[in-house]
């Protein structure tokens, strides 16, 4: 289901540095691949708006996703919900200034 584990920041061992490594790796691919898409899909502004998005999400979760691609996608959907939501309450009101 949801893989988590807490980053013991304070060890010195080297398997616990490499899987810091490769946490830190993964999580940065997720992000730049995220911003890069949304950048290219609804421009700088909105890029900015989702990276913040995104990186509000791994600080509200209680421990950081696991090493793996899919742990971090769930961060990125998250993300995206909100890129979505932003994005229709955007198009509404862009609607409702045209009515008028």
């Amino acid at each position: 289901m949801h893989e988590s584990q807490p980053i013991n920041v304070d060890s010195d061992t080297s398997d616990e540095q490499s899987a810091c490594i490769a946490l830190m790796v993964t999580a940065e691919r997720e992000f730049v691949a995220f911003t890069r898409a949304v950048t290219e899909l609804f421009g700088h502004e909105q890029a900015r708006l989702s990276a913040e998005d995104w990186l509000n999400e791994v600080a509200s979760r209680p421990c950081l996703p696991g090493p793996t691609t899919r742990a971090w996608r769930q961060v990125t959907v998250a993300a995206l919900a909100r890129l979505t939501i932003r994005m229709a309450a955007d198009l509404q009101d862009s609607v409702r200034a045209t009515d008028f």
